[in-house]
């Protein structure tokens, strides 16, 4: 054989070979593109979100907050919070649903959250309803539920309780601050309604300088918050925060935090369907403002959830792809939150 004869056969059989390699790349390519598409979409690496899982992850973080304690009805209750919340309840002041007083062994349930990570993970936002029936961002003093309980069957007060809220719990006393009740819609959203008291009757809450506490003086349990509105001048805009396809109003949140604002949390409450994003009713958020934009799902019993920190612009869009996405445990996120600036 001779050498030009070899040099010709090695090259043909190295070309072929090279063809045979471009082949195999091509189809290695080829291979990884149909597995992360379909239809021409994007195939989420994360399990389609379920509405009700993800109400159930918010229950239970809900659940986690509860604090519990058993009395007689007929002798009321002098309870103390793990925040220093002092509640009382007077005696022989419980009421079944015919509105007849109750004795025996009742369960009080306690629920009290101040920060921002709690409110993200129990879905509890502070947003008030203004006299426009319009909702804007509330700072708080500390928002609580009260639950009275005689086996399952729920009870009401017939008398007045009160509530002495430690201001320390939000960074000192506001005496700007007035009560709210919460209302929850049918999509699970809170929001808040000032609560005045009844024309000739003593203010629901008074800022008390010498023991630097809110006091509440309550005739209905449920939800109740210490607040006031937002205060801030210039220009306000509507944002949106556009998410990835499959998420929506029913199997996510999304959230504002004001940077230096840790009492305050306001939501996007508002999805359009067609542009795929949150939004709200009229824009009520600061030009200028540096916010940490939240969002949180789930993925098979997992919170998925993505913080963005974004600087506010005249209409801005905030997008959260796929990308931004992370699991986590309840617990982490609201460190994760508590954490923010």
């Amino acid at each position: 054989m001779t050498n030009d004869f070899k040099n010709t056969l090695n090259s043909t059989v190295m070309k072929k070979l090279s063809t045979i390699k471009l082949f195999v790349l091509a189809g290695l390519i080829l291979g990884a593109v149909s597995c992360s598409k379909n239809n021409g979409e994007d195939v989420s690496r994360f399990a389609q979100p379920n509405a009700t899982s993800f109400k159930d992850i918010r229950a239970k973080a809900l659940q986690d907050l509860v604090q519990t304690e058993t009395f007689k009805a007929e002798d009321g209750i002098d309870f103390t919070s793990t925040k220093g919340v002092k509640l009382r309840i007077w005696g022989n002041c419980l009421e079944d649903q015919a509105g007849n007083t109750v004795s025996g062994d009742v369960t009080l349930s306690f629920v009290e959250i101040y920060d921002r990570g709690n409110m993200v993970a129990t879905n509890k936002p502070l947003m008030g309803i203004n006299d426009e029936g319009k909702k804007e961002p509330l700072v708080t003093g500390g928002q609580f539920n009260i639950e009275v309980k005689q086996g399952n069957e729920t009870l009401s007060s017939g008398c007045y309780f009160t509530l002495e809220v430690p201001a320390t719990n939000t960074g000192g006393l506001d005496l700007g601050m007035t009560l709210w009740k919460g209302k929850i819609d049918a999509n699970g959203d809170l929001a808040w309604e000032e609560d005045l008291g009844k024309e000739g009757q003593e203010r629901p809450l008074n800022p008390n300088e010498e023991n630097t506490s809110y006091d509440i003086f309550g005739q209905e349990f449920g939800w109740a918050n210490v607040d006031r509105f937002m205060s801030y001048s210039g220009p306000k805009t509507q944002i949106k925060v556009t998410v990835p396809n499959g998420y929506n109003h029913t199997n996510a949140g999304v959230f504002l935090a004001y940077e230096d604002s840790p009492y305050t949390l306001a939501q996007l409450d508002t999805y359009d369907t067609e542009g795929k994003f949150f939004t709200e009713h009229y824009g009520f958020v600061p030009v200028g403002l540096t916010v940490h934009v939240i969002f949180t799902s789930e993925s098979n019993g997992q919170i998925i959830y993505a913080i963005k920190q974004v600087t506010v612009a005249a209409g801005s869009t905030v997008a959260i792809s796929e990308n931004d996405l992370n699991t986590t445990t309840k617990n982490n996120l609201v460190s994760l939150i508590n954490a923010l600036n």
